[in-house]
């Protein structure tokens, strides 16, 4: 058996790549390059058959979540014949989403000339679950499903930044389970898992769109309100309070919160913001509990 030219070879290890390849013209004005060659591996991936694709743009696989930012900055490379990498959701044939990881390189005649663009393409859509739920992992409270301290964290500091580039105010609110400890004594840790879960949901859907609600640990939660200056911070809690206090909760009769209540500004810093709420909060506690006190 004759060995194969390196054309043959090439052609060989395409066809067989486990990766998608796909090859275009050089067109780069709308309806933009055509397609003129795919391998196995894109018939798989896609759902589309080579006959189905040949001659049509690459822009069939794009639907409504693709990145229009990702495709702007591969545009603007393929015009200056740049090398291009990065991902971005797709569309099979039958219309379901995956996420694709893909580079383009420009192919040059001797003379320098584009004439072809070469895309080699990945399905990383279990890759990107699994770094979707990594995330989720490290900042959602397994127990209640509300955001962890870590990610309330972050959004103090994003919150702290806007308001020493821009001004203004904003509200932080924590808030702790009157007599949680004789909850979980009386009616056990499985009933003091049910009043926090029932009271992070309630909370949530007292909570504004722009509103951002953690559990802080324990039986504290932390509501961060942007933009909302004292009287309507201080309004919105006390709403909060009593909507808790008028609950019915599994279980038990009666539930009731103490809060801290702190306005933000700019200059505020999160460990100066925490004690103060801490500070408010223990404040409520020792005038009796479901109440709300202001730093």
């Amino acid at each position: 058996m004759a060995p194969l030219d390196w054309q043959q070879l090439f052609g060989a290890c395409v066809e067989q790549a486990y990766d998608a390849v796909v090859i275009t013209d050089a067109r780069i004005d709308f309806p933009g390059p055509s397609i003129i060659y795919v391998n196995p591996a894109f018939e798989a991936m896609t759902g589309y058959s080579r006959e189905e694709v040949l001659g049509r743009p690459p822009r069939i696989l794009q639907g409504p979540r693709t990145d229009r930012t990702t495709l702007d900055r591969m545009r603007r490379a393929l015009e200056t014949g740049q090398f291009f990498e990065g991902r971005a959701v797709n569309y099979r044939k039958d219309g379901s989403a995956f996420h694709m990881e893909w580079s383009v390189s420009p192919v040059r005649e001797p003379q320098g000339t584009i004439t072809h663009f070469i895309a080699v393409q990945r399905d990383i859509t279990p890759q990107v679950v699994l770094e979707n739920e990594l995330e989720r992992r490290a900042t959602t409270d397994p127990l209640t499903g509300l955001f962890n301290r870590l990610r309330m964290e972050e959004f103090l500091t994003t919150e702290l930044s806007r308001l020493r580039r821009y001004g203004g105010e904003a509200t932080l609110l924590l808030l702790d389970i009157d007599h949680f400890k004789a909850i979980n004594d009386r009616h056990g840790h499985h009933t003091g898992d049910r009043v926090l879960k029932e009271l992070g949901g309630l909370l949530q859907s007292q909570s504004r769109e722009a509103d951002v609600l953690a559990r802080w640990g324990g039986e504290e939660f932390v509501l961060l309100a942007p933009e909302t200056f004292a009287p309507e911070g201080e309004a919105m809690a006390q709403k909060l309070r009593e909507t808790v206090a008028g609950h019915d909760f599994p279980v038990l009769d009666r539930v009731t919160v103490s809060m801290g209540l702190v306005t933000l500004q700019p200059g505020s810093t999160i460990t100066g913001v925490m004690r103060q709420a801490d500070r408010a909060l223990y404040s409520a506690k020792g005038a009796g509990r479901n109440r709300l006190e202001h730093a």
